[in-house]
């Protein structure tokens, strides 16, 4: 059976409202994005945070010092207690008026589990968010490096309760908000219409509960800032305990070039990255690239 994301990559070209971005799109997107990263940098070392590029990101300034070529995000880490400082930052408008941020916390409902920092007056709308309540802008993603359990059965004891929640939490969602597009789309396959149709009525079961206590829930289960413990990325591809190494593997950050600008990646990224995509260095096939779809894009004015 194919995932989710093989069947999108066959879909999308029979879409009417979905698409890829262009090259000059994508490459107008990526300098937006830059522009963005330079803006939260300068806060971050203006307040001491320790901020990192992870995920596709650090693959992109290890294989390509840059972008990966299909590829048109941006992604950060921090250890929890920097990321809650941004946090704190971001309500007091430290960023400036040009940024908005979406985030679990126990008042307001939040998209994702972790920090997303949108670019305001831009619109990168997807299946997953023309029909929500959340910024639409252009956006980079911010997650936090957690102190994890000692063992490894306390790891994934642990990360059966949290990817639990975070599962409720999409499926919830996916009820609370109902994209017309996203259904729509969805149709085109059995397989992962009947998938859609699953999550969707478990949404509305589990959606006694209103989605932003999911989301905050599962913020504070996960949230650890113990020094004496391995860290990981609750909020990353692998979910809870995926991402599990000793504290030296990720911190102290290093530097590294990103699109000839300096960043930071894990300090021995080579695990990291093993762990994430195996044999780093070889390039994929056309058909299993990441690539991105969107219902709509519109950049910052220059």
């Amino acid at each position: 059976m194919k995932s989710d994301f093989e069947l999108m990559n066959e879909l999308a070209k029979h879409s009417d409202y979905l698409r890829e971005l262009t090259d000059a799109e994508s490459k107008a997107l990526k300098q937006a994005l830059l522009a963005m990263y330079a803006d939260i940098m300068r806060l971050c070392e203006a307040h001491r945070l320790t901020a990192m590029l992870c995920g596709g990101s650090c693959l992109g300034a290890i294989r390509h010092k840059g972008f990966i070529p299909w590829d048109d995000d941006l992604d950060l880490l921090m250890p929890r207690h920097d990321y809650e400082q941004l946090i704190r930052l971001l309500e007091q408008g430290a960023l400036g008026e040009d940024y908005e941020y979406n985030t679990p916390n126990s008042k307001t409902d939040a998209k994702n589990v972790f920090l997303k920092i949108y670019r305001k007056n831009t619109l990168n709308v997807d299946l997953y968010s023309d029909n929500s309540p959340f910024p639409k802008g252009i956006s980079i993603d911010v997650f936090a490096l957690d102190a994890m359990p000692r063992t490894r059965l306390g790891q994934v004891l642990k990360g059966v309760i949290a990817n639990g929640l975070q599962f409720i939490s999409i499926v919830v969602l996916l009820a609370q908000y109902p994209s017309r597009h996203l259904e729509e789309f969805m149709s085109l396959d059995k397989d992962m219409h009947r998938r859609y149709r699953v999550k969707y009525i478990l949404g509305k079961l589990f959606g006694v509960i209103p989605h932003r206590k999911w989301v905050w829930w599962y913020d504070r289960l996960v949230a650890s800032e113990r020094t004496d413990r391995p860290l990981g990325i609750p909020t990353g591809r692998k979910y809870y305990a995926g991402e599990v190494f000793p504290r030296e593997v990720y911190l102290p950050a290093r530097e590294a070039e990103f699109e000839g600008v300096k960043v930071y990646i894990p300090n021995d990224y080579d695990p990291y990255l093993r762990n994430l995509y195996h044999d780093y260095m070889q390039l994929p096939p056309v058909e299993k690239r990441e690539r991105h779809f969107i219902v709509e894009l519109q950049l910052p004015e220059q």
